[in-house]
């Protein structure tokens, strides 16, 4: 499905489609078959209305995602989606798109490992920004939005890699971009400190040392081994 979405706690706007690409919020309705025996907010409202309606959806605030809140809103009691449903896909669409996508990661993946290729031989070193922290930052697109803010909240896509160009994580392939809250922790600290520095509508690498990431900590199900140097390719929303 595809839908317009707005995230409102009190008056302050979590997040909105109108950022994603296209303009665009997609998800999928479970099959009818599964047992599902609750639905999130966007799952209820698409069982509930057809193309063009709208519908005003509201989630209580628990324990979990309080902690995700702006610090404005740390009191609020629930979180109101403002949709409205723009079509639905049927599964030969969604097929299609999934192979376009699929070509699309890969032509993706091939150019951020070149770029970490470069990266690893030295090649980048005169271009690279530098943080006093140890991050360094490559821009390929320098954007002409606002800075980034401490406290925004934001939408960005990322890629996730090794140095040895091997892929632990990535949002293209969900379709979705990470949602949080800028500055404030919710991230690991090489990441935040690497989008708080740059513009909405930035390109960048962001290549994070193990002190600002996850240390001597395995993460990502093992696949990134303790003591990882990591490099996200980031579009920011």
């Amino acid at each position: 499905m595809l839908a317009n979405v707005d995230v409102y706690v009190g008056k302050t706007l979590l997040s909105s489609s109108k950022k994603n690409p296209n303009g665009v919020y997609r998800y999928d309705l479970p099959d009818s078959t599964a047992e599902v025996s609750h639905f999130p907010p966007l799952l209820d409202a698409g069982l509930m209305i057809g193309l063009g309606d709208s519908i005003t959806v509201f989630q209580k605030v628990d324990d979990g995602m309080r902690q995700y809140l702006p610090p404005e809103e740390k009191e609020a009691t629930e979180i109101r989606f403002e949709i409205v449903l723009l079509d639905i896909v049927s599964l030969k669409q969604k097929a299609a798109a999934a192979r376009v996508l699929e070509e699309a990661i890969f032509g993706l993946k091939q150019k951020i490992q070149a770029k970490i290729k470069a990266y690893s031989a030295g090649l980048l070193d005169a271009e690279l920004a530098k943080l006093p922290s140890g991050v360094k930052i490559w821009v390929e697109v320098d954007g002409n939005g606002d800075p980034v803010q401490e406290g925004e909240a934001i939408q960005v896509h990322y890629f996730g890699c090794l140095t040895n160009g091997m892929p632990f994580d990535n949002s293209f392939s969900r379709r979705e971009p990470l949602q949080f809250t800028a500055g404030v922790g919710q991230m690991i600290p090489g990441f935040d400190e690497g989008v708080m520095n740059l513009r909405h509508g930035t390109k960048a690498y962001l290549f994070i040392p193990p002190t600002l990431g996850y240390g001597d900590e395995e993460a990502g199900d093992g696949m990134i081994p303790a003591n990882s140097e990591l490099i996200f390719y980031i579009n920011i929303l």
